[in-house]
């Protein structure tokens, strides 16, 4: 990521990611597509209204482990430019240990939760065992998938995005087959669901085991660094944790508003609540190239940063805002000619609900652009170490939430709902952008007139 053109580089890593994160994505598609066809509008709702309390977990989790591969492509770009290889494997392992410790702490805590936190949102009571049965074992299996994410995002780190698409590939398909294994012959209804994900996550996480041992010796701990491991956590957690956190925060800050959200639309019932879960796989899909884009400018930056190479970081900005807007004008088309079709998918026999998530996804498809162009500037942010402007953008993305549950939704209904993620990427950008002229003006202050050009 350090040496050619930054566009071509950005593509190289981002379209196997794509690739990768469609898979994983098709876990959730797969479940709502099987489950809504053979169990019904009402399991799909309950599947549905679980998303933003297992959002804010695994937020949490994928903004932990996303922060500490950071720091180690930090490093990794430090020891290709010369300096030591001994920081890449001191980070490798102190972040495996971070996420054993966070695993178990977040099963013990919230599994006793589980059902409190549905009544409190007025889940309705037709779908809260659906619901509470989906939530146990996804929540049940979470230290296996943040583990996952973790030996995923530190191949990436590495410059390697292919590997990870073929581990997800496996997955996926080893979570489809389970998936009509538990709900169509052995009858498991959502918690077949569930069970499958965590399986296919826990392959998938094998899978990455085997290839560092074989293929990433770099990154394997030495005897040296086994024997002294409270050592090493003492003096490695600051700075991992105080970037993991930083962004778990962040991302867990804008589920609390998508928890609101829920609430507020729990109280328009089932019908709404399936067409919502129906829209947001396919928001899923639309947004998923955007995500990938974002993870390629954080590991280019990072890697970046930590070569010393700010003039080509800023190149890789400004061209991977264009091919995200790219992205972005392709699904604004798929969106509005497409979205009754694609909702139909995971809707059977229910017009009202197809035309309720067809509205949602236009509304969509119209915004898409905020959020591309938030999610770059954010990324880059967090890769060149301000914590301080992306942590601003998740408290205004949630305050958006917090009045779309609490105003726009008792006053306008569904269209309230429609219009909550985009308000939220529309606001959520400011601080980011200013962040980011400050940082550019910041790093011209006191370069002789003849050089500022070049900074940029």
């Amino acid at each position: 990521m350090t040496e050619g053109r930054p566009a071509k580089a950005l593509l190289l890593f981002t379209l196997p990611l794509i690739a990768g994160d469609f898979f994983h994505l098709f876990y959730s598609m797969a479940d709502a597509f099987i489950v809504g066809r053979t169990l019904g509008v009402n399991a799909l709702a309950g599947i549905g209204c679980t998303t933003p309390l297992l959002s804010f977990v695994t937020g949490f989790c994928i903004g932990l482990t996303g922060g500490f591969s950071i720091v180690l492509a930090q490093r990794f770009g430090a020891a290709a430019s010369g300096a030591g290889a001994e920081g890449v494997r001191r980070s490798f392992m102190v972040s495996i240990l971070l996420c054993l410790i966070a695993g178990v702490l977040l099963i013990v805590l919230l599994l006793p939760l589980i059902r409190p936190f549905l009544r409190l949102l007025n889940t309705p009571a037709e779908i809260i065992d659906y619901a509470a049965a989906y939530m146990f074992f996804i929540i049940g299996g979470v230290g296996f998938s943040m583990l996952n994410w973790m030996l995923t995002a530190s191949i990436r780190s590495m410059g390697d995005s292919r590997t990870p698409l073929y581990f997800a590939v496996v997955s996926a398909l080893v979570n489809v087959v389970l998936d009509y294994c538990f709900i169509l012959v052995f009858h498991w209804g959502v918690a077949g669901a569930a069970i499958a994900t965590v399986i296919a996550q826990i392959v998938s996480l094998v899978c990455c085991c085997v290839f560092i041992y074989c293929r990433l010796p770099k990154l394997l701990p030495t005897r040296a660094l086994l024997c002294s491991l409270p050592g090493l956590l003492r003096d490695e957690a600051g700075a991992h944790l105080g970037l993991g956190i930083a962004m778990g925060a962040q991302r867990s800050i804008v589920e609390v508003g998508n928890i609101l959200v829920q609430g507020a639309m729990n109280g328009l019932g089932a019908m709404s609540i399936a067409a919502v879960a129906a829209g947001q796989r396919i928001r899923q899909l639309n947004m998923l190239p955007l995500f990938c884009m974002s993870m390629s400018i954080a590991t280019f930056t990072a890697q970046n940063y930590g070569a010393g190479y700010t003039k080509r970081i800023y190149q890789g900005i400004r061209q991977a805002c264009f091919i995200s807007l790219t992205f972005c004008a392709l699904m604004f088309i798929v969106n509005f000619l497409f979205g009754p079709q694609l909702a139909g998918l995971f809707l059977k026999d229910a017009p009202e609900a197809v035309a309720l998530s067809a509205e949602y996804l236009r509304y969509i498809g119209a915004t898409l652009s905020f959020l591309g162009l938030m999610l770059i500037f954010r990324s880059a942010l967090q890769a060149l170490g301000k914590s301080i402007s992306p942590t601003i953008c998740s408290v205004l993305e949630t305050m958006m939430s917090v009045a779309t549950a609490f105003v726009f939704i008792p006053q306008w209904g569904f269209t309230g709902v429609c219009l909550a993620n985009p308000l939220s990427w529309i606001a959520s950008g400011i601080p980011l952008y200013i962040a980011f002229a400050l940082f550019v003006r910041e790093k011209r202050r006191g370069l002789p007139r003849h050089m500022k050009k070049q900074v940029l």
